[in-house]
C-alpha cells in the first residue's frame, strides 16, 4: 500500500478494485468495493476509467475458439459470463427414470415422450446454462478450468481462501459481456 505523506510529484500510482454499485444520485454513484468500504464516484471517472460488467453496446459473434482465447486475455476485468456446468450423472439417471411413460398411471403421448426425451439429452449433453458476474486471474488449472471469482457471492473474511471461486471450462462458454461488447459463439 502507499503511505501518503511519502507521495511526490515523481510517483506514480496504480488501481485494481473491483466495485459493486450501491446507490445512484445525479452524477454521482456510491460504490462498494470488496473491503466493504463505500466511496462515492463522479460520473466521470466511472465513463473513463471503468469497466461495467454487464453493458451491452453492441453484439458481435464469434468462433467458440476466438471466444475463449478473448475470455482468456481478459484478466482482471469485470465481465459477464455464460456457460454450461459439468454434468450431472445422477440428476440425469433420476430425469430417465422418470421418463417411464406409465409413471403414476398416467400413460404419455408419443409426442410428449419424444420432447421429454430431447430436453433430456440436451441437458444430459450440454450440463446447465449459467451465467456469471465477475473476473479470473487468466490462469487455468490441469484440467483447462479458469478459477472465476464470481462477485455476485458475498466474501467471507474468515475464510483463508475466496470462497468465491467457481471453475469454468473454457470448452463450454457460451457468451461474454466485456468492455460494452456482448459476444455469442456462431
Amino acid at each position: 500500500m502507499t503511505t501518503f505523506s511519502k507521495l511526490t510529484t515523481k510517483t506514480k500510482l496504480s488501481e485494481t478494485q473491483f466495485y459493486s454499485v450501491e446507490q445512484i444520485k445525479g452524477n454521482k454513484v456510491q460504490v462498494k468495493n470488496e473491503d466493504g468500504e463505500l466511496i462515492v464516484l463522479p460520473s466521470d471517472y466511472v465513463e473513463k476509467c471503468l469497466v461495467s460488467s454487464d453493458e451491452v453496446q453492441t453484439t458481435k459473434t464469434m468462433s467458440r475458439t476466438d471466444l475463449t482465447n478473448l475470455f482468456l486475455s481478459a484478466s482482471n476485468v469485470a465481465m459477464t459470463v455464460t456457460y454450461h456446468k459439468k454434468v450431472d450423472e445422477k440428476e440425469v439417471e433420476k430425469q430417465v427414470a422418470a421418463l417411464y411413460p406409465n409413471k403414476g398411471g398416467k400413460i404419455l403421448s408419443e409426442a410428449d415422450f419424444k420432447k421429454k426425451v430431447s430436453a433430456l439429452l440436451k441437458s444430459a449433453l450440454e450440463g446447465e446454462e449459467r451465467t456469471m458476474v465477475g473476473r479470473h486471474y487468466g490462469t487455468q488449472d490441469e484440467f483447462g478450468r479458469v478459477r472465476f471469482i464470481d462477485m455476485e457471492v458475498a466474501k467471507d473474511p474468515a475464510k483463508e481462501y475466496d470462497t468465491r471461486q467457481r471453475l469454468v471450462d473454457t470448452r463450454t462458454i457460451t457468451c461474454l459481456i466485456l468492455r460494452g461488447i456482448k459476444y455469442c459463439v456462431k
